[in-house]
Formats: structure tokens, sequence, C-alpha cells
């Protein structure tokens, strides 16, 4: 029998373990009165492909961000699998990272928080060094810098978050009425993170704090007890929209079209620009409705975008074994 050919150099090579394939919702922040504390799982999943290889980094991103987003070192899903594989004591030999992203990237849907969630539990399970979920969580949450979207990320429905010291968090589920669909309006405009807290101010007036609050309760009361009347004014804020306006064109102009199209209630998702808008599933067609009117009323400010239509999504991150060699594994479109 003749020796097996030698593989060309930089070829891929099997390694013993198989990969691992982790899905990763988007998600939506704040929802009106919820600055930081409140963020709802959305059925648009990023999905990410792993396998340990022997020496090389390959990193190959299909979907929103090809092109712009970083397929070296500087990976935000690669240097988080690193985070963790230091903790761990874990050194691979090489990765091979394929991101399929669904996710627009800096429209407040939580694109990078589902990376984050996404290369944590990826890292786990290549490293085998057993964190718990919640630590696990307080990690992800230290990357992002707030525990709102990695929560919901990770967990999936409807999470109110509550940060204690020493950079914990406690968690709560709560109940998302299947009732409550959303629809969207993500324009064409980028906003980071970053630049949208830069325009909140450092001190708040008593009563803007105040009328935040009760419309925090008001929102939880809603979706327990299906009052959804009240959603109109328990979507409404004081802390963070106002100031945020001026960084989307025609905000309350496209909540508006939004409320005057059927909507429940309508409000910057994250720190936008994407819009969300609350509707009943059970009227046939008013969420795509109310999607078209959004976008109608963005182009009259010159805001180009796309009206989308999703529902809550239950299951959190989730994850499964892949063959050991990955020239056989499709991409999720």
């Amino acid at each position: 029998m003749s020796p097996r050919p030698k593989p060309p150099e930089g070829a891929y090579t099997p390694s013993r373990k198989p990969g691992v394939r982790v899905s990763v919702p988007a998600s939506s922040a704040n929802l009106g009165p919820g600055f930081d504390v409140l963020a709802l799982a959305l059925e648009l999943v990023n999905t990410y492909d792993v396998w340990e290889m022997e020496t090389e980094l390959r990193i190959e991103v299909f979907g929103e961000g090809a092109g712009s987003v970083p397929t070296d070192y500087d990976n935000l899903f690669y240097t988080t699998m690193n985070t963790f594989f230091t903790l761990a004591g874990y050194q691979p030999g090489g990765l091979l990272i394929r991101e399929q992203n669904h996710i627009p990237l800096a429209r407040g849907l939580g694109s990078s928080a589902a990376t984050i969630v996404g290369a944590l539990l990826a890292a786990r399970y290549v490293s085998g060094y057993q964190m718990d979920d919640e630590r696990l969580l307080d990690l992800a949450s230290s990357l992002e810098g707030h525990a709102d979207n990695t929560t919901a990320a990770m967990r999936g429905g409807l999470n109110l978050v509550i940060p204690e010291t020493g950079g914990r968090h406690v968690a709560r589920r709560l109940p998302w009425p299947p009732a409550l669909g959303c629809a969207l309006f993500i324009p064409e405009l980028l906003v980071s993170t970053e630049s949208a807290r830069e325009v909140l101010p450092a001190e708040y007036p008593r009563d803007e704090v105040t009328s935040n609050l009760a419309r925090l309760a008001l929102f939880i009361s809603a979706l327990q007890e299906s009052r959804f009347e009240d959603l109109a004014l328990a979507t409404q804020d004081r802390l963070h929209q106002p100031y945020r306006a001026e960084l989307v064109p025609g905000l309350d102009s496209i909540i508006g079209a939004a409320m005057m199209a059927g909507s429940l209630g309508a409000f910057l998702s994250g720190a936008g620009p994407t819009i969300l808008a609350l509707y009943p599933r059970e009227t046939r067609g008013r969420g795509q409705t109310i999607a078209d009117a959004m976008v109608k009323a963005g182009a009259g400010f010159g805001l180009e975008g796309r009206g989308v239509v999703l529902d809550a999504r239950v299951r959190g991150a989730d994850f499964a074994s892949l063959p050991h060699d990955p020239s056989g594994v499709p991409l999720l479109r």
C-alpha cells in the first residue's frame, strides 16, 4: 500500500474533537422605560461554527458584516474565546470559526452580545472547562459592558436584570404574552452604543426618574395581566429616547406612524437606530402594515431602511456537536 500523501501547507487537518455549532438570538433592550434592565430575545439568530485545528486561525464571515467584520486576531468572536481560554488555562492549537450573521450590526439588536455569548459557549465546549451559566453570564456582561442584551441572548424570552456589587447580576425571566408580536424598522444607519451613551446626561431630574419607574411597573403589569391598552403609556421613556432622538432623524414621527398604523406601543430598540413596535398577533397582516408605515415615515426624513416582522424568541442560545471535518458541514442560510 502506498503511503498517504502529505496534506498541502495550510490545509485543514481534522482533530480528534468534533466541532460545535452555537446559535444565539438577537435581542431588544430597554423596551421603552426599562433602561439597562429589560431585554427581549427575538427570532433572528446568528450561527457560529467552531472547530479546533492544529495550528492556524481561520475566520470566515457570511451575511451581515461580511467584508467589514475582522477576520484576523481582532475578531470579536475570537478575542472573546481567547478570554475564556485564558481563564480556563486552556491553549488551543488553532481554530476555524465560521460566522453566519443574520443580526444587523450597530442597529440596537444585540449583535455584539450575541457574538460574545456565542463565543463563550463555544469556548466552554472546546476547552471542556465547566464554568456554570451564572458565571458565564457575568463574564459576558463584563465584556459587553451591560447585562441586558447578553442575558436575553443567553436565556431567551423577556429578562429583568439587576446589577449587584462585584460585577454580579440578578436575572429574572418574566413571562412574555404569545399574543404580542414585534414589527421593526431597521434603518441603514449605524449607531454605536458608545455614541448613543455619550448623548445621555450625567444626572436626571427626579420627575424623569419617577416617570420611568412608574412606566416600567405599568409595563410589567400590562404584560402579566394582558392589559395591552396600557402599553401606549407604559412604553414611553424619559431617560434615553429624548436624548438619542438627535441620532435618529424623525424618531418621534416614526413612532407616531407606528401608533397610527395600529401599534400598541413603540420605542427605540436598545441604543437604536432600530425602532420596535408591539402589535396584536391575532390581527392578520397588522405587523407588516406597521413595519411598512415606519419605513415610509423614515423615508420622509431621508432615513432608508427595511421593515421586518418578528416574534419574541422563547428559547435562548443553544449548541450542537458537529462532525470532525468541517468540509461536510453546510452553512445555515
